[in-house]
């Protein structure tokens, strides 16, 4: 692990205000990174520190960091994102924390929203906002609205995961700590896991603000439907011994049930896009994730493969 120059950014923050960290897991994205450093940069409410945590990049991402007086760097051998976000969990200090995906943006007012929610409302455990998706070019796409969620905040996560972007999330140290931090084991779906084991123990709290901008592109894990397949499976397996009761059964099963309908479908239709385009090993790869974990989608491979 190397570590670069102490931040300088907490002067700008109110004497007594809480402490946070901006932590930005990044692997091969130094052509964004800048991007989501200078996001944090101009923040009206000002970060305590901004921590890049390099997990094992072949591109500069490194030095791009280097560039910014006020980050500190961390770096490890490549071992996923859920070990650079604790990586950077543990080595930061800020009692509150968000963890900014380096391919991503903070809209200016973000730490201010959500700080000032988390330090009213000290029985929460986390604060999310709401994002908008952009392009790679940091254009706008389209006008999806995610959703708002007020209540019953761990059942509707069994029923979908309705967090769209964990940037968008400040956190409380404590009840990260608490869990245990981000679970290293899975590939994908961390954040998920996360929410679902916080919003067991602890209250959280969202809000309709726009906060943070997701950026879609084709290295988005997001866009490959049989990750998210099988890691949002996973995740939702993980739960089910600590279902309390038939409310919490019933939406587990409408989670599965959704998951299956709307990624195993993806995947079919996929798989059976890359058969016809010749792509046979990749098609095969589809099917054995469908045959699996969603047997059922493969009766819709005929009609798709027409």
């Amino acid at each position: 692990m190397t570590v670069g120059a102490e931040s300088g950014l907490g002067a700008a923050a109110e004497a007594g205000a809480p402490s946070v960290s901006v932590v930005i897991p990044c692997f091969d994205q130094a052509h964004f990174l800048a991007e989501a450093i200078e996001s944090v940069a101009a923040q009206t409410r000002a970060a305590t520190e901004i921590v890049v945590v390099d997990d094992g990049s072949s591109d500069n991402s490194y030095a791009v960091a280097g560039r910014y007086p006020s980050v500190r760097r961390l770096r490890q051998e490549n071992r996923g994102v859920a070990a650079a976000r604790n990586l950077g969990l543990s080595g930061s200090s800020g009692e509150f924390l968000v963890f900014l995906d380096a391919d991503d943006r903070l809209l200016p007012d973000a730490l201010e929203r959500g700080v000032s929610t988390l330090a009213k409302r000290p029985n929460v455990a986390f604060v999310a906002g709401m994002s908008r998706d952009i392009g790679s070019d940091g254009r706008g796409l389209g006008d999806r609205r995610q959703p708002l969620v007020t209540q019953d905040h761990y059942l509707r996560l069994l029923e979908d995961c309705y967090i769209w972007s964990g940037s968008s999330i400040v956190h409380r140290r404590s009840a990260l700590e608490a869990v245990g931090g981000f679970d290293e084991t899975l590939s994908a779906g961390d954040d998920y896991d996360l929410y679902l084991r916080i919003a067991y123990g602890f209250p959280i709290y969202c809000h309709e603000a726009v906060v943070t901008e997701y950026r879609r592109h084709g290295s988005n894990t997001t866009r490959d439907p049989g990750v998210v397949l099988a890691s949002q499976l996973d995740v939702l397996r993980r739960q089910r011994s600590r279902l309390r009761g038939p409310r919490e059964r019933a939406a587990y099963r409408v989670g599965v049930r959704r998951t299956r309908a709307e990624h195993g479908r993806a995947l079919a239709r996929q798989a059976a896009a890359e058969w016809q385009a010749g792509k046979r090993g990749k098609a095969f790869q589809g099917l054995c994730v469908l045959a699996r974990r969603d047997p059922r989608s493969l009766a819709a491979l005929p009609g798709l493969a027409r």
